[in-house]
């Protein structure tokens, strides 16, 4: 397994600096709850993983919307989970934070009613994307869902400037060709489907167990 990893900003430098610029570029506050309304967790003590949780942002404003979820957040960066963690204790919200790579998840199978992913599939290259599936796979439940947000293939060249940038700058080709869905397919995945976009670029796929 490929122990290295991107941090969140591309540099360590930039961590701290994580949630501005994830504001500056569109994708703050507005963008987290898209997400989180397309949860849909509507069931009393749902068990729920936050695949690379970042800042913990989001983790945090799932949390909020269905407070009786419980909410578990994986990321490999000690860095930011170290922001994540003083920021869930700073708003009282309970979040199981854990350090782990997708690619091998301190969980036992069938664990999870519901998964999701915001924006770290394009960090990892092709052997990681899958890897990360197989295992998100394997600790989902039955008929549990996958909810896989990140850069998708572009609809048209004029919205498609910003997914370059993660061909160009990280491991997005696979993204930015449109092969996301059929890798999942491959995991073992059914129904996998695009249930959203968000400027354009951005696709949100379901995909059930």
């Amino acid at each position: 397994m490929n122990t290295k990893f991107i941090p969140a900003a591309k540099f360590q430098l930039l961590t701290p600096l994580f949630d501005a610029l994830c504001s500056l570029v569109g994708l703050g506050k507005r963008y987290r709850e898209k997400i989180a309304e397309t949860l849909h967790l509507r069931q009393e003590n749902m068990k729920v993983l936050d695949a690379g949780c970042g800042s913990g942002s989001l983790a945090l404003d799932v949390k909020k919307q269905y407070p009786k979820c419980i909410i578990f957040a994986v990321d490999a960066d000690p860095r930011i989970l170290v922001i994540a963690q003083r920021k869930a204790t700073r708003e009282k919200v309970e979040i199981n934070f854990k350090e782990a790579f997708l690619q091998k998840l301190p969980f036992i199978d069938n664990s999870f009613d519901v998964v999701y992913s915001s924006l770290v599939f394009h960090h990892l290259n092709k052997n990681s994307k899958n890897e990360a599936m197989k295992e998100i796979y394997r600790v989902l439940k039955k008929n549990g869902r996958f909810l896989l947000v990140d850069f998708g293939k572009p609809k048209n060249k004029l919205v498609s400037l910003f997914s370059w940038f993660t061909v160009l700058l990280e491991e997005g080709m696979d993204n930015y060709q449109g092969k996301i869905p059929g890798m999942l397919s491959s995991a073992g995945f059914s129904e996998v489907k695009e249930v959203g976009r968000y400027r354009g670029t951005i696709v949100f796929l379901e995909a059930i167990k």
